[in-house]
């Protein structure tokens, strides 16, 4: 008779999310793992294939946590630009707290995407994802007049996912708040 899962699956992805987000793949050891979780190197192994396979889990959680984040603002907004402001505010905000540890996608990006191959087609769909919503965006703010109608709003939205993980990478280093600000101020401005 096989045994049961007696775990919280979605708890256990939170937990090792925040171990990976801090440490990186390769500071984590599988001992960091077993002592977040509670549970032995077994059941990671039988539950979820392996230390790979469990970050992989953690990559799409936080990613599913990014999309809600990006939606909100969208549903709060008083205007599809207004959104796009609201996510820079919030990148800020959250960059110059004293507990930033960076976006984990973009940490991931500069500690795996030239290793992993699985890594980097993982962050080439959030990429075109993210972009995708930017562009629905600006569009979106061109034809209420809030972007000029002459810019391109795929080279716009490139140039926005471009610079929020600029801005995430760079507030990492630079803990001046009125850098970061000034960037993402900078950025917002080329609307």
């Amino acid at each position: 008779m096989p045994k049961s899962v007696l775990f919280d699956r979605e708890e256990t992805i939170k937990k090792v999310t925040n171990v990976y987000w801090e440490k990186g793949y390769n500071g984590t050891s599988m001992q960091d793992l077993v002592n977040v979780t509670g549970l032995n190197r077994s059941s990671i192994y039988n539950s979820y294939g392996g230390k790979f396979q469990l970050f992989k889990e953690a990559l799409c959680h936080y990613q599913r946590l990014q999309n809600g984040i990006l939606q909100s603002l969208q549903d709060v907004s008083r205007s599809p630009k207004d959104a796009i402001k609201l996510l820079f505010d919030g990148v800020w905000s959250e960059m110059s707290s004293e507990s930033a540890k960076g976006c984990f996608l973009s940490n991931c990006a500069t500690e795996l995407s030239n290793t992993e191959p699985q890594i980097r087609e993982f962050l080439a769909e959030n990429q075109k994802s993210v972009v995708n919503t930017f562009e629905k965006l600006i569009i979106k703010a061109q034809e209420v007049g809030e972007i000029d109608q002459s810019k391109d709003a795929n080279i716009l939205a490139q140039y926005l996912f471009s610079s929020l993980q600029g801005l995430r990478i760079t507030a990492m280093v630079d803990t001046d708040k009125k850098h970061i600000k000034g960037i993402a101020d900078q950025v917002l401005s080329t609307l």
